[in-house]
């Protein structure tokens, strides 16, 4: 019986189409009862409620990893958010499995979950004494509630008391049943037109442990840079096919720019100004913190900084507990430039804003000033940041007139390999590799 979930989309959030950059979250049509008008729903990291704030879902013991387990193993993920209302609520959970582009598998629950379809988020902690009170929620997955059966995309969905039309949140996991090897590279692409700007990732994918009749049908692929599924390379098919080997090797197909690194301020402690902060001030009820101004980069000189690839940590310096005792404070981003990016658009990017291009991460232009802004309610820590430039129906602009491009730039990428017995309803996630664009390795 198909699942149906029942979600009211608080803001709207655009994703990018076409056959390379265009699977970044799912969007399906799903009908509700006749009291209902048929609705979109979108299969990704989304928060529901203006009071829902930092949320992160990780291995447990690494706070800055991608969530994803292997399907027998002991590794738990954990979801951390907090409530700003300051008052614990009954919050409930439920896992909906999906297949490699993030549509839901159309198969029971049963058919995936291990235990009760749905179960109450039971952990819970108050802020201590902070300007902004908050209640802390954690959950550990799987747990003696609810656990999977399978290997794939999970979706971990949120809403409150018992009620799916009432969402909180949404976040994407993996669940992996290693069956295949990966030898991965990235280097500087071999292609003329994008040698000083684009990177490339060759890889390989042994199979012999998995019973594949047709290999081109059998298996698909995705890629994903620094995490950030709205810039997904999805789809991709064998180049060649050799007994137990399949080669990924194209010209264009497997290109990402490079990019940038990533922008970063401090705020795990509010006593002193840290290098990208210009100001910290009190306006009650809370702080602000003032950023010194940005600028485009120079597009044509390629600068080093170690970062942490968009993410964020969570921390405050004199804090014995920074779950609970690090405060929000109100960040104030400016970029200034000459004039307005004719009819595009710019977003701040990054785990901060869930790596989303929504109504939230868009900044306002102040042509008196040349500045584009935005203020975001953050809790202490170190943060990674970039600027996202779209175009008309929100595609990227490349190059990036504020980052740039180069192909020297520190990147992550993870390779996603998917298998689909014809026999079966579902996609099984048989691989995933990580390789760096400064450190390629395989296994």
């Amino acid at each position: 019986m198909k699942i149906f979930i029942y979600i009211v989309i608080l803001f709207y959030i655009s994703t990018f189409q076409g056959d390379v950059y265009g699977k970044g979250s799912s969007k399906i049509k799903h009908y509700t009862d006749s009291s209902l008008n048929q609705e979109e729903i979108v299969f990704s990291d989304q928060v529901y409620r203006e009071t829902i704030k930092t949320v992160e879902l990780y291995r447990s013991g690494w706070p800055l990893s991608f969530p994803y387990r292997n399907l027998r193993d002991t590794t738990t993920l954990v979801l951390e958010f907090d409530d700003l209302t300051g008052q614990p609520e009954n919050f409930t959970y439920t896992l909906i499995h999906c297949n490699s582009v993030w549509e839901p598998t159309d198969m029971p629950e049963s058919g995936f979950l291990d235990g009760l379809s749905e179960a109450e988020i039971r952990d819970y902690r108050f802020s201590r004494n902070t300007l902004q009170p908050y209640v802390h929620y954690s959950l550990a997955i799987p747990n003696p509630d609810i656990g999977f059966k399978i290997s794939g995309n999970y979706l971990l969905f949120v809403y409150e008391d018992h009620d799916r039309e009432k969402p909180v949140l949404t976040r994407r996991f993996c669940i992996i049943e290693p069956k295949v090897g990966i030898r991965a590279d990235v280097h500087r692409t071999d292609n003329l037109n994008f040698l000083e700007s684009k990177q490339e990732i060759d890889f390989s994918v042994e199979y012999s442990r998995v019973p594949a009749d047709n290999p081109a049908r059998d298996f698909t692929v995705t890629i994903l840079q620094n995490f950030g599924w709205n810039t997904a390379v999805t789809g991709l098919k064998p180049r060649y096919i050799h007994p137990e080997l399949l080669i990924y090797d194209y010209e264009e197909e497997n290109l990402f720019p490079g990019g940038s690194e990533f922008r970063h301020f401090d705020t795990k402690s509010l006593r002193f100004n840290s290098d990208r902060v210009a100001g910290i001030r009190f306006e009650k009820p809370i702080r602000h913190v003032d950023l010194k101004t940005d600028h485009p980069r120079d597009l044509n000189s390629y600068e080093y900084e170690q970062d942490l690839n968009g993410m964020y940590l969570v921390k405050w310096d004199d804090a014995s507990d920074s779950d609970t005792e690090a405060d929000y404070v109100m960040v104030h981003f400016t970029l200034q430039v000459p004039a307005a990016l004719d009819s595009d658009e710019v977003y701040l990017y990054g785990g901060l804003t869930d790596r989303s291009i929504g109504p939230l991460s868009r900044m306002s232009y102040d042509p008196v000033v040349r500045e584009y802004s935005l203020d975001l309610l953050l809790k202490q820590g170190y943060y990674n940041y970039s600027y996202w430039v779209t175009g008309p129906g929100l595609d990227p602009v490349y190059p990036n007139p504020v980052e740039g491009s180069f192909f020297e730039t520190e990147n992550d990428y993870c390779i996603f390999v998917y298998y689909r017995d014809i026999r079966e309803r579902f996609d099984r996630l048989v691989g995933l590799q990580t390789v760096s664009s400064s450190k390629s390795s395989g296994n």
